[in-house]
């Protein structure tokens, strides 16, 4: 788990929020100074609503617009751990690629309400509803990883980690930035 840092699509602004990540790693390689790793990850980032209500014609429109917003991803990295496996405490470095996905799942509410022409005073109102889902923006992007464990064993470590995507840009989504992370791992 860990927090990632991106440009808020709304707004714009900077935002952070918590990440989850599911990692399966390959067993240090090469004299245990190497592995490779998969790695499926996401956050939220959030709820998002806007209203709008007007009278035009006469008749009253009330229209609520609702944005549930998701960040998905796939990564391959590849790290190397200079000191090897020799020691308690293993700092490593790394870089790979990813593939992300950004997704919005929307839900419109709307009703329009007007004067009822066969009774004068009265009035009905019209409710819809649309929802759907959508990617917004995905592609590849590189990153580059650093990290430190701390092991627990000789299969267990908890990890400290900073990564970093580059370039993770689709239609006019930037969702480039920094990841923190804090973990464990079970080797097997």
């Amino acid at each position: 788990m860990g927090a990632q840092t991106i440009d808020d699509p709304v707004n714009r602004d900077k935002t952070t929020r918590p990440r989850l990540e599911l990692e399966v790693a390959s067993p240090l390689l090469w004299d245990e100074h190497v592995d490779f790793a998969l790695a499926f990850g996401g956050l939220s980032l959030g709820t998002h609503t806007e209203t709008y209500t007007d009278t035009v014609d006469g008749t009253f429109i009330d229209d609520l617009y609702t944005d549930r917003l998701w960040l998905f991803d796939i990564r391959l990295a590849a790290r190397l751990y200079p000191l090897g496996d020799s020691s308690r405490i293993r700092p490593y470095i790394g870089a790979g690629v990813g593939y992300f996905w950004f997704h919005d799942s929307w839900e419109n509410e709307y009703s329009d309400t007007s004067d009822d022409p066969d009774f004068p005073g009265s009035f009905i109102t019209v409710h819809n509803k649309a929802e759907g889902e959508e990617t917004l923006a995905q592609g590849f992007f590189p990153f580059v990883v650093a990290g430190l464990t701390l092991a627990l064993g000789s299969n267990a470590e908890i990890l400290f980690e900073f990564q970093y995507d580059i370039d993770k840009k689709d239609s006019g989504y930037d969702l480039s930035g920094p990841i923190y992370m804090f973990g464990a791992r079970i080797r097997f």
